[in-house]
């Protein structure tokens, strides 16, 4: 990643264990798709299909528990409580990762289906159920990024990359879902934004088509460079006052992060090797989890934990 002040990633490339090593519009959506969004059979210990390579996983925070959701290697969506290790199947045929948002104790999955329109299903992990797939319409190209927003359980919102490569959004509220709208932007091709709500207010990450990771207030600001360089999906979440990034940089594929203060400027190496994008959470305390796949087309999962900077990092461990 080409990040100021920073070691050239090539110069420490001979330090670093490898993770492999370590352990838009248009609101018809075709017809018959409902049917091929059935959702899978839950069971409480199901053989998970592996993910597919190269997608990017989803995540949140539901409740107590970190889940991680992926694409796999058919198209279905594999919803996993990190914490009790169940598998969920909640069906699908997707062409992209997930986008993941907690509302009470059930999370939302996002996804684009086969004929680019916005999918949806609502998952139980506790209970190892998802309900049937419904689309919203739209034509996208991306991974959705989704955001819990508040303060009722419905105040959530969902973004991707449109065909004319800028960011579209679409609001849900105690009445149902809004009309679409876009945001702007111009992002690298087949990346999504990640979003995230601090102070009132909805955050966007995105890879623009220069490869640089720009950041956005919506409904503020247009979108501002961050300084960093990737050519996939980032992932952003919000913690003890800041906005926190993660991003696969270039060209050494490993993961970094950026703590959005003026105290702590600019990206920052945190290990890894990686065929996706990276997916964040946050706990309502003082973690991060970050997810990604591996070299392996496995998801794997580093956490970060931010009483003090710079954070203390597990280090990447096998998640799926």
């Amino acid at each position: 990643m080409k990040l100021s002040g920073l070691k050239p990633p090539w110069a420490r490339s001979r330090h670093r264990r490898p993770l492999h090593a370590r352990a838009l519009l248009a609101a018809v959506a075709a017809a018959g798709m409902a049917a091929v969004f059935a959702a899978g059979p839950a069971s409480a210990a199901p053989a998970a299909t592996p993910p597919a390579a190269g997608t990017s996983p989803g995540a949140a925070f539901v409740g107590v528990d970190i889940i991680m959701a992926y694409t796999a290697t058919d198209g279905t969506v594999w919803v996993r409580d990190i914490d009790t290790g169940v598998y969920t199947p909640a069906g699908g045929h997707l062409i992209t990762g997930p986008g993941l948002v907690a509302s009470g104790s059930s999370v939302i999955v996002f996804g684009v289906g086969t004929d680019h329109a916005l999918w949806t299903t609502t998952c139980v992990p506790g209970a190892a159920s998802c309900s049937g797939w419904t689309s919203l319409g739209g034509y996208l190209t991306s991974r959705p990024g989704a955001v819990f927003r508040g303060p009722s359980d419905a105040d959530y919102s969902v973004y991707a990359r449109g065909t004319n490569g800028a960011v579209w959004g679409l609001d849900h509220t105690t009445v149902g879902w809004g009309a679409w709208y876009t945001t702007g932007g111009n992002l690298y091709g087949g990346t999504g934004p990640a979003a995230a709500f601090i102070s009132g207010h909805v955050w966007l990450l995105a890879t623009g088509t220069d490869g640089g990771l720009y950041i956005q207030e919506v409904g503020v600001t247009g979108f501002s460079f961050t300084d960093g360089y990737s050519t996939a999906s980032p992932g952003l979440a919000a913690i003890s006052g800041a906005l926190i990034g993660f991003a696969r940089g270039t060209p050494d594929n490993a993961a970094y992060y950026h703590q959005f203060l003026a105290s702590s400027p600019g990206w920052h190496y945190f290990g890894g090797v990686f065929t996706s994008g990276l997916a964040a959470a946050s706990s309502p305390a003082v973690f991060t989890y970050t997810f990604g796949l591996g070299t392996d087309s496995r998801v794997y999962e580093n956490n970060g934990r931010w009483v003090v900077y710079p954070p203390t990092f597990t280090g990447w461990l096998l998640a799926s």
